[in-house]
């Protein structure tokens, strides 16, 4: 049986790091891209160099680097690209009012949303190829509900929501699924540097964030993997189209 292969961006982050082990351990040959050299170093050493890890820097903002990226992906591992998991993302904080905020979400705007944009023009094609594929995008509640002082990260991900539907009806007659998973409050290292570059939360303020998620706790970068490789994995293309929201159940409220 032909290898296939995987495509993880942002893969140096605490998402893609996850969803990176998570996909080698159910068998896929995995992609790891990241522009950060020295975390794809990290990277694999932490897999302890997997003999079916590979990775490649690619920046998701420049058209030219992604179509580079998949040809050296293509030419240098052996199997097809199956799998395309568009999770290379930032997060700012900027206010409306506030000088440089255009600066700012301009350039949140481009990692988050013309990066998926670019990356699914190009691996796409490798997929329509052999008529099978499965694109999930990394989404998240802040594309639902908006984000106070972060409009520009909530923005990227509502567009990025309704172009996975877009590319859903688009590339579904080529038996290519599009879904998105859009996590709630998770533990990773973005969120922990958007905090503190603001203000240290308080352990009184962590306890109600944590109140307010039924389930009691943050999400992690694991539990989004795991919504990720199920939906990778999935041998029917019925489930097209479709945005999970992984909260905890924060959504629903509470009295």
């Amino acid at each position: 049986m032909t290898q296939q292969i995987a495509v993880v961006t942002g893969a140096g982050g605490g998402f893609g790091a996850a969803i990176t082990q998570a996909l080698l351990d159910v068998g896929y040959a995995v992609a790891a891209t990241d522009l950060n050299a020295q975390a794809l170093h990290d990277l694999r050493a932490h897999l302890q160099q997997h003999p079916r890890l590979s990775t490649f820097e690619m920046d998701v903002t420049d058209a030219a680097s992604v179509e580079q990226a998949a040809q050296a992906i293509s030419q240098s591992m052996d199997g097809v690209i199956t799998v395309l998991v568009n999770n290379a993302g930032i997060i700012g904080r900027a206010y409306c009012i506030a000088e440089k905020s255009i600066d700012l979400s301009r350039q949140v705007i481009d990692v988050n949303l013309t990066g998926a944009f670019n990356c699914t023009a190009v691996f796409s094609r490798y997929m329509a190829r052999n008529k099978y594929g499965r694109i999930v995008n990394i989404a998240s509640v802040a594309g639902i509900w908006g984000a106070a002082g972060g409009a520009a990260y909530a923005a990227s991900k509502a567009g990025l929501i309704k172009a996975s539907e877009s590319w859903a009806r688009e590339l579904g007659p080529l038996n290519i699924s599009v879904t998105a998973v859009a996590p709630g409050i998770c533990k990773t290292n973005m969120l922990n540097k958007f905090v503190d570059e603001e203000a240290q939360m308080s352990a009184d303020e962590a306890k109600l964030v944590k109140s307010i998620v039924p389930v009691g706790r943050w999400g992690t970068p694991d539990d989004v993997a795991e919504v990720v490789t199920f939906l990778a994995t999935c041998k029917t293309n019925y489930l097209n189209a479709a945005v999970i929201a992984m909260d905890g159940g924060m959504r629903v409220g509470t009295l």
